[in-house]
């Protein structure tokens, strides 16, 4: 029998030239056993599966996938390699470096789902995918990166070492595509990196120095090459195109930029605080503000072509710089250089809901004859609009009334209950907020209602609003089980014992408790589609009914947002308040949790943002179920830039949000900083909510910053805090209705995007 098994496996194995000394595992068997059977020098093949185990290699041996190959690690480094080959496998599912290796070969390789792809100390990397990381690859010293894709990481390639090479690599949809930090005597070759996040972008260098930028295609983010402090880097022969910044510096000495073309560009060239540049032969095109912009440094510019036989859009503030003599003809490269790779089409999702309906013949009697009915009426929330004041609220059940005064953003501040007769099926409730007056007719039968609250109406089941406040509420009565179904709904419809309590219980299998199910309108005995996002919040339905206690709906919008903060920086409660009442206007309901204290940093940059995400949202869990639902906030002093914050990628999409507070300390005091906060947090989230500068030429526009420059003008009607003009005063996205160059961010907004990112979809 175990010959003839035997013999089954290798007529279902692919053409393979194994050799008399290769050790073979096969779907069930353990990689690491035959790891620790094999010599120097031997091969192993893996047959196609998955290998849920966590591998440590010490030996020159090679391992070798045939056909779909996965190891998942469970949480944990799936491989340590500290020798040997790994070629043709995917590898997936770990809260730190999916692999790493050291005096390693990876060839061909998938990784997806980890803190890093891989962490590479003196190895070789090519041929392979790095998917969803927070990190694609952090390379250290003396790796090399050949030919590989990073698509969708925080940082696409992260080097904080000496002495690597990347060569012929594509990034694309990350954070940021290549990031050094700390990092000397690197080279970047031949790579195409593009269409990064809007906020941040495609090359950054931190502290590094004496590293080579060459012949790469770079386009479409914040940056397309920014050097802070980092000296004597030569950026040589390479195409830079529709970014804000194509080349920014700031502090930085001896840097050199040669034979590069410079085009369609907000910036061609930023110099900040910078000496002893040399810019040089180079080719600056169609710059839409300034050729060259530069601040309290020195450059050497001449020998290059302006676009013109004449410069013009420089602006140069107490400065040394030398411009002539300029050449009269284009320098440099091809301009039609095509970038690499393919950009997934945009998501569209247009999804109807029909609620599960039922008809259930209640004619005479009682409506529930296990008990003396009565109506419970749960208020969940209440919240006052336009501040913290003192406001009335009255509930009526059946003609008899409950009233108290409530002050500000209250949750769960109380139960009430009404005996009603138990023969009658629709009871009238109606609410009251000093005086305005809202009715709702509740079904003892099917325990819905309906009137000016119902099921599906936009603003979610159970939440009314009224001038001066909104409320939260559940109604329901004293079900003899008390698992929230009613009695009639038990015995005529899904046919359950009312004396046995179902509460959640999932008759479909579906994931989701029968009481959620009926609540909202869904077929408890049929199974749902939990991946649906019903109202486009970017929620499905199961993250919808884990989100259950802080009143998520699946019928109506919401954001979630957790905040973490340095000492000092918390949110204050009238900005928060202030951004729930913005929202709220548009039917989105803001949840803001001010989470817990972060040690404090003086400024915090790109990877050591991607760092806070992990520690303090995801707190090293790849598979934290808060990503996906919540966006991110850090309230830091200082950010990667001179501004009030930008969005970065964490992980795998744009869902976090870093804010400057001290940069908006020193620009605002008193109630002028509790609005500014809310403002530019506000501006910021747009970005994650998918209004970008390529979205409309008034958002991130520095012409709109002072009145003696154009877009301050061109863009007046556009009154949103997404342009720089009005960013520390309106807290407000603009409806489109105010006339010429005004856009309709409300109209426009993804709730989504924080979950599906994609940038640049137009250009």
């Amino acid at each position: 029998m175990k010959w003839a098994l035997a013999v089954a496996i290798l007529l279902l194995m692919p053409l393979v030239p194994f050799s008399s000394g290769d050790i073979i595992v096969v779907d069930g068997g353990s990689i690491q056993d035959a790891i620790d059977r094999a010599e120097n020098g031997d091969t192993i093949y893996v047959m196609e599966g998955l290998y849920e185990e966590n591998i440590v290699v010490e030996k020159d041996v090679s391992i070798i996938g045939v056909g779909n190959v996965t190891m998942d690690g469970r949480g944990k480094t799936v491989a340590m390699m500290k020798s040997g080959t790994i070629k043709n496998m995917a590898f997936t599912n770990s809260s730190d470096a999916i692999v790493y290796a050291e005096h390693a070969t990876i060839v061909n390789c998938h990784f997806y789902k980890g803190r890093y792809g891989v962490e590479a100390n003196h190895s070789v990397i090519e041929g392979r995918v790095f998917h969803k990381c927070g990190g694609g690859a952090l390379l250290h010293d003396g790796s090399i990166v050949i030919n590989s894709t990073f698509f969708k990481c925080g940082l696409g390639v992260e080097v904080r070492g000496d002495g690597n090479l990347v060569y012929g690599c594509t990034a694309h949809t990350c954070g940021v595509g290549i990031y050094l930090e700390n990092a000397s005597h690197n080279s970047m070759e031949r790579c195409s990196i593009y269409k990064n996040n809007n906020n941040q972008g495609d090359i950054f260098l931190l502290r590094s120095h004496h590293n080579v930028i060459e012949e790469c295609t770079i386009g479409y983010g914040s940056f397309g090459v920014r050097t802070v402090e980092s000296n004597h880097n030569i950026i040589i022969s390479n195409t830079i195109t529709g970014s804000r910044y194509g080349i920014k510096m700031e502090g930085c000495e001896g840097n050199e930029v040669r034979g590069c073309i410079l085009e369609k560009n907000r910036f061609g060239i930023t110099l900040e605080n910078s000496k002893d540049i040399c810019f040089n032969y180079n080719s600056i095109l169609h710059a839409r503000m300034y050729s060259i912009d530069v601040k309290h440094s020195s450059v050497d510019a001449r020998y290059n072509w302006w676009g013109n036989i004449l410069p013009r859009r420089m602006h140069i503030l107490l400065s040394r710089v030398r411009i002539f003599p300029w050449l009269l003809r284009p320098a440099g490269m091809n301009t039609d250089a095509p970038m690499e790779g393919e950009q997934p089409m945009e998501k569209i999702s247009d999804i109807v809901i029909h609620p599960y309906e039922y008809e259930v013949d209640v004619a005479g009697g009682d409506m529930d004859p296990m008990v003396n009915v009565k109506i419970k009426v749960e208020l969940l929330r209440a919240r006052s609009f336009g501040g913290m004041h003192e406001y009335n609220l009255s509930i009526k059940v059946d003609g008899r009334e409950n009233e108290s005064t409530l002050t500000g953003d209250i949750l769960a501040p109380a139960t009430f209950w009404q005996d009603v007769d138990d023969g009658k099926r629709y009871i009238p409730v109606e609410f009251a907020v000093d005086g305005e007056i809202k009715s709702i007719i509740y079904d003892v039968a099917t325990g819905r209602w309906k009137g000016d609250d119902y099921l599906g109406d936009g603003d979610g089941y159970g939440h009314l609003k009224f001038g001066r406040a909104e409320i939260w509420f559940n109604i329901g009565y004293n079900d003899y089980d008390g698992d929230g179904l009613t009695y009639w709904e038990e015995v005529s419809v899904y046919h359950t014992r009312p004396d046995v309590n179902d509460r959640g219980k999932d008759y479909d299998g579906d994931g989701l408790p029968i009481e959620w199910e009926d609540k909202y309108g869904f077929d408890p005995f049929t199974a749902d589609n939990c991946s649906v996002d019903y109202d486009g919040d970017g929620l499905n339905s199961m993250e919808e009914y884990y989100m259950e206690d802080m009143l998520s709906d699946p019928f109506a919008r919401d954001i979630f947002i957790e905040a973490d903060y340095m000492p000092g920086y918390r949110m204050k409660e009238e900005s928060i308040e202030m951004l729930y009442d913005a929202f709220a206007r548009h039917n989105i309901t803001m949840h803001i949790e001010m989470d817990e204290e972060i040690p404090y940093m003086e400024r915090v940059y790109y990877g050591d943002a991607r760092n806070l995400y992990w520690d303090y949202f995801l707190h090293g869990d790849v598979n934290n179920p808060r990503h996906g639902i919540f966006h991110y906030l850090l309230l830091v002093s200082y950010g990667s830039s001179r501004r009030g914050g930008h969005v970065f990628v964490g992980f795998d999409n744009c869902d976090s949000v870093l804010l400057a507070c001290e940069y908006i300390n020193d620009w605002r005091l008193g109630e002028g900083r509790i609005v500014a906060y809310a403002t530019l947090f506000m501006h910021e989230l747009g970005h994650t909510l998918g209004i970008f500068e390529d979205t409309f030429g008034g958002v991130d526009n520095e012409s709109c910053n002072a009145p003696w420059l154009k877009g301050w003008w061109k863009y007046a009607n556009y009154r949103s805090c997404m342009n720089y003009r009005y960013a520390f005063q309106l807290l407000d996205y603009s409806d489109g209705s105010h006339g010429a160059n005004d856009f309709n961010d409300w109209g426009n907004l993804k709730l989504d995007f924080f979950t599906d990112s994609y940038y640049y979809p137009s250009s």
